[in-house]
């Protein structure tokens, strides 16, 4: 069962929807940040698929189109809010170009973009001061691996250099010398005896929301050295990035550090959250939600937890069983069930070799913990 353990109330986990009603009431900067963020998840898995999926040419076009779109849909709505939210970052011809755009229609075709771009140099200056104001180009790297942030990076590079002279403000937003320095800062950070001041905290914070997947897991590995409980600012980021950081290591990396602070974390709110993620149609999201139970050890052996662990031993994506499998030896007694060896030892005889070594670990592990139980059971 979950022990009682210090407060974190998840019911941050609704944010989102306060947001849309936020936004659907006036459209402003925030809003629009907000909708481009959203707007670029699908990068996570196959960047280079969605931009042929929304048949966008370039990288370029389709980080400009995914930025716009916000606006042109406010446009036909809310005019005033839209231009308004415009204007605050941008004005002059190109804003003006904008603007005849969205008066003219709603939906804009990528391809149409790309060619106003290549043809208007007033457009591309409005544009970049957009991308920089509105932190595409961070949110997009986000949302990457460290691979395809690579990729990201150079091929926006090759297309800039077709404009020479032009796009200088994307430039240095793409070459980000602070990134190693914020990298070393956190590393450091793991050295400190005598706890983390409130620039620490918000060093960490801001590192857990960086561009760079190895600055995102220095920061969440800083955060495991706390022997307090973390702010609730912190412990939302923490579980967000264990449960959605497109980069594997940096998923780990938060799912341990919940692990080693789980007697600051635990709590049947967060439980019932990880729980509902293991239902989630993303398989890359519900083994995320499998891996953080496991680090939770018994403190998530509650019956729920333990019952939808052994139906995602069933699960289509292999991913997924072999984290389920491990997370259901971590938790121990409770899940030293006849149900649950029963499903382990079916997921064992199912033919991928991780699951195979994943089930038999942890069918082991029970064992172990219901045999040690059992003296003890006889002689209470």
């Amino acid at each position: 069962m979950v022990r009682a353990a210090s407060i974190t109330n998840l019911s941050f986990f609704s944010r989102h929807q306060q947001y849309d009603i936020k936004c659907r009431a006036m459209f402003n900067r925030e809003c629009w940040r907000q909708q481009i963020a959203e707007a670029l998840n699908g990068m996570a898995r196959k960047p280079w698929q969605e931009l042929q999926l929304a048949g966008t040419p370039t990288l370029l076009s389709f980080l400009v189109s995914r930025t716009l779109a916000p606006f042109w849909d406010a446009f036909q709505d809310e005019p005033i809010a839209a231009v308004l939210a415009l204007a605050e970052m941008t004005r002059g011809a190109g804003a003006d170009v904008l603007v005849r755009r969205a008066m003219r229609m709603r939906y804009q075709s990528a391809a149409q973009m790309d060619r106003e771009l290549r043809a208007n140099r007033d457009v591309r200056a409005a544009v970049e001061q957009l991308l920089v104001e509105l932190q595409t180009i961070p949110m997009a790297r986000q949302r990457l691996s460290s691979g395809h942030e690579g990729w990201l990076r150079n091929t926006l590079e090759r297309e800039l250099d077709q404009y020479s002279g032009e796009f200088m403000q994307l430039r240095r937003v793409l070459r980000d010398p602070g990134s190693q320095t914020r990298y070393e800062a956190l590393r450091s950070l793991r050295t400190r005896q005598d706890g983390y001041t409130p620039a620490d905290l918000v060093l960490i914070h801001d590192g857990i929301s960086d561009s760079a997947a190895h600055v995102r897991t220095a920061a969440v590995r800083a955060l495991s050295t706390m022997d307090e409980t973390p702010p609730l600012l912190l412990s939302r980021a923490l579980i967000r990035v264990a449960l959605h950081d497109p980069d594997a290591e940096t998923r780990f990396a938060a799912a341990r550090s919940i692990g080693t602070l789980r007697r600051y974390l635990a709590s049947p709110q967060l439980l019932d959250h990880l729980v509902d993620y293991l239902g989630s149609p993303d398989s890359f999201v519900r083994s995320a939600a499998a891996l953080v139970l496991g680090q939770l050890g018994d403190y998530a052996g509650s019956y729920e937890a333990v019952r939808k662990l052994t139906r995602l031993l069933e699960d289509p994506d292999s991913y997924a069983r072999e984290a389920a499998a491990r997370a259901l030896g971590l938790i121990g007694l409770a899940a030293a069930t006849g149900e649950t060896m029963a499903a382990l030892q079916r997921a064992a005889a199912n033919g991928d070799v991780n699951v195979h070594e994943a089930a038999t670990d942890s069918m082991m592990r029970l064992r172990e913990v219901r045999a040690a139980r059992l003296p003890l059971a006889v002689n209470g």
